[in-house]
């Protein structure tokens, strides 16, 4: 097993190392071309040089959407630079497991001379920059000959995959080398962390800054109901692969079926249609059903998979990017390395336990572009349920380290299930059409982005509106200015005045400044549509409705 390899400089004024090595460098001096950068890109970059004065292997998260390759690509032109003065035998190597970060990296680089190195391709070894598969950089066919070159500078591109045996053979043949992994999501499906390969890691602002200051698209996020059919059964699938996540098999014998489908394009056409974007499927078969019942109803759809070949897939995503093609189903294809700014929505078909999936599919939707205000994000399987939004606070630190850490999102096991009540004969559930409308849960306005529960309710939050920081909830004006902390478990949006919340498993009602206007005591208090809200007592009581003037409805 691969261990972290750290340099400390325990002497400031001695640049000196042992022969075997490898070059002396002051990163923090280092002579640092930010030309083309952002402010906060600038600002990654030089938080590496500093910890690399310190360390060999350190890791960067950036939100999917933000530069990452940028930043890399940069890094690579600053080093390359100063080796040519002070270590010209110096290689730098960058590799990713897809082809579609293979070609991101190259083109990135330019003008700057590399070579490639993945599958059949000629290969220049020569030059001083190459971009390579790990599959092909460590098969047994390439194994000796890499082992020969001089890497003494390292990327890691996905750096969240770098657990995986393949990427832990880099420690081991270039064990003295200076490493940088970078990714959006520093997270394990077995929430262990990445501190037995990196020394420490450089964490950027939260998406919430980016959605902001204008670095990422505002979006409306519309998902399926917590008491929705589809989301009992992704609640109920107890059958998982290899590496942790839902079984695909599982997921099409439960979700690929005439029903779910028609949901599918239901909301496509309710919310999206004409629109151009991406719909991620669970295999081949259901992305090709997807795509015949869309085609029916006019929409130029294509699907594409890992067996498209390759011609015939750029084809395709040329004719996207051109907007001869609306609509792209793929099966686990676009979630790394697409980058196609102008897409205006995104639509989940597929239930995943992966956080680091789910915050990259929907990242594909949230890059800025000159022809849209906002994008979409349609959650027909329920991972807002799971997740919550784009948007949530998230421990980056603490799963990067592999601890503990309370999330602002659940991991499912919250969710309710059906409550058989007193007097109530037991009977499987009935779900009516009302149990499947999709559900406004976050969106923008004047610029910000607003949380909500119901789509019905977007009207009245122009005038108070509730928020989410750091897992509890709060509420703001118009102005976005705070009138009551997030202190709150949950909250249902104001109307008339009332506001229902949640507090040490209670359910109350405050008014729009925060007085406690009902003592939270009650199982369950609903939220306010059409000026009605439900009502349960405990548990095992009946349910009941109050009106907008707090008054019992028989």
């Amino acid at each position: 097993m691969a261990s972290n390899s750290n340099t400390d400089y325990l002497d400031e004024e001695v640049e000196q190392v042992s022969a075997f090595a490898g070059p002396a460098i002051r990163f923090s001096h280092i002579e640092a071309d930010n030309t083309g950068l952002r402010p906060y890109q600038a600002e990654m970059k030089l938080k590496v040089y500093s910890l690399w004065d310190r360390m060999d292997n350190v890791m960067l998260q950036m939100p999917t959407g933000t530069g990452k390759t940028i930043v890399f690509t940069s890094v690579v032109k600053d080093i390359r630079k100063w080796c040519v003065q002070h270590s010209p035998e110096s290689k730098i190597l960058i590799v990713a497991h897809r082809k579609e970060l293979i070609d991101q990296a190259s083109r990135k680089l330019g003008s700057l001379a590399h070579g490639i190195i993945q599958g059949a391709k000629s290969q220049r070894l020569d030059l001083p920059i190459q971009v390579a598969s790990i599959q092909t950089f460590v098969s047994r066919r390439n194994y000796d000959t890499m082992l020969q070159l001089r890497f003494d500078f390292i990327i890691i591109d996905e750096a969240h995959h770098s657990m995986a045996p393949g990427y832990q053979k880099l420690w081991d043949m270039f064990p003295h080398s200076k490493k940088l992994g970078v990714t959006a999501t520093p997270w394990r499906m077995s929430h262990s962390g990445f501190t037995s390969l990196f020394g420490d890691i450089v964490l950027s602002r939260s998406i919430e800054w980016f959605v902001n200051n204008e670095y990422l698209s505002n979006y409306d996020y519309i998902s399926i109901k917590k008491d929705s059919d589809v989301q009992h059964a992704v609640n109920a699938i107890d059958k998982y692969g290899a590496d942790g996540d839902y079984s695909d098999a599982e997921l099409s014998l439960k979700f690929d079926c005439g029903k779910i489908r028609a949901k599918l394009y239901q909301s496509y056409e309710k919310f999206v249609k004409g629109k151009k974007g991406i719909i991620y499927a669970i295999d081949r078969r259901h992305a090709s059903n997807i795509c015949e019942l869309y085609a029916v109803h006019g929409v130029r759809i294509c699907m594409i998979d890992g067996t498209t070949p390759a011609e015939e897939r750029n084809r395709l995503i040329e004719e996207f990017k051109a907007g001869t093609i609306q609509v792209i189903v793929n099966v686990n294809i676009f979630s790394e390395g697409f980058d196609c700014p102008d897409i205006e929505f995104i639509q989940l078909a597929r239930p995943t336990k992966s956080l680091s999936l789910y915050l990259q599919q929907v990242g594909r939707a949230l890059r800025i572009s000159p022809n849209k205000d906002h994008s979409v994000i349609l959650d027909n399987v329920g991972l807002y349920n799971r997740f919550g939004t784009p948007m949530a606070n998230r421990h980056w630190r603490s799963h990067f380290i592999g601890s503990d850490v309370e999330e602002s999102y659940n991991d499912g096991s919250g969710l309710k299930r059906d409550i058989i009540f007193e007097n109530d004969e037991p009977e499987e559930r009935e779900y009516d059409e009302g149990s499947e409308q999709m559900t406004l849960v976050e969106h923008t306005a004047g610029g910000k982005q607003i949380r909500t529960e119901d789509a019905n309710s977007a009207v009245a939050l122009a005038e108070y509106n509730i928020f989410r920081k750091n897992g509890m909830y709060g509420v703001c004006d118009s102005r976005n200015r705070t009138l009551v902390p997030p202190m709150y478990e949950d909250m249902h949006p104001y109307c008339n005045g009332y506001i229902p919340f949640k507090q040490d498993g209670k359910w109350g009602i405050m008014l729009k400044n925060g007085t406690v206007k009902v003592r939270p005591k009650y199982f369950y208090i609903g939220p306010f549509v059409e000026g009605m809200a439900e009502v349960q007592n405990t548990p095992n009581s009946p349910k009941y409705r109050i009106n907008d003037k707090l008054e019992r409805v028989e």
